[in-house]
């Protein structure tokens, strides 16, 4: 599987656009973690429409890193095994400007927008409403493909939880059977 944790900006030649678009399409794994799918990246239309499928608009910043709940809505899929059913952490939460559950994408996790504030300038086109998704998971083609906009901080990633879900997505990401339409897993 591809990983990318926080990669954000233009990290790729057309030439290897080209090649991840085949690896992925032609049955390979990509889990992007947090800046992934920040929007950096919206000169590359079957990035953004099809890997994340949704557009980035902005992230909480007064404060900037907040503590809300997440509840995890498929607790059946592979990368959520062993997580709480409401995850309470601290992060940068991400907003995007339409949920990914119109398109047929499978909402793991998602985020309620209740348990924070996201004051400051520009805060009112950061509220998605009752579905905001913030975890999710879709057959691209014949690979799979998950993306989590958890994830920004360093200390993130020593937080038993959040190992947890890595190690869960990269190896759900990297299962050998055809991933399933009808389940999006």
């Amino acid at each position: 599987a591809v990983v990318w944790s926080n990669a954000s900006g233009d990290n790729l030649s057309n030439e290897q656009r080209e090649a991840l678009k085949a690896y992925i399409e032609n049955g390979g794994g990509f889990v992007g973690i947090h800046a992934a799918g920040d929007g950096s990246d919206e000169d590359w239309g079957w990035y953004v429409k099809e890997v994340i499928g949704t557009h980035f608009v902005g992230h909480s910043l007064w404060p900037h890193l907040a503590q809300a709940d997440i509840h995890v809505e498929q607790a059946d899929h592979p990368a959520m095994a062993g997580l709480p059913a409401k995850w309470v952490r601290t992060d940068e939460w991400y907003s995007f400007n339409k949920s990914v559950r119109a398109k047929g994408y499978a909402v793991l996790a998602a985020l309620d927008e209740a348990t924070y504030e996201r004051g400051g300038p520009g805060s009112d086109k950061l509220a998605m409403g009752k579905d905001h998704p913030i975890i999710w998971s879709h057959c691209q083609g014949n690979g799979r493909v998950l993306y989590s906009a958890l994830g920004h901080t360093g200390e993130a990633f020593a937080e038993p939880e959040m190992r947890k879900f890595i190690t869960n997505s990269v190896n759900w990401a990297m299962t050998q059977t055809p991933c399933d339409p009808a389940t999006q897993q």
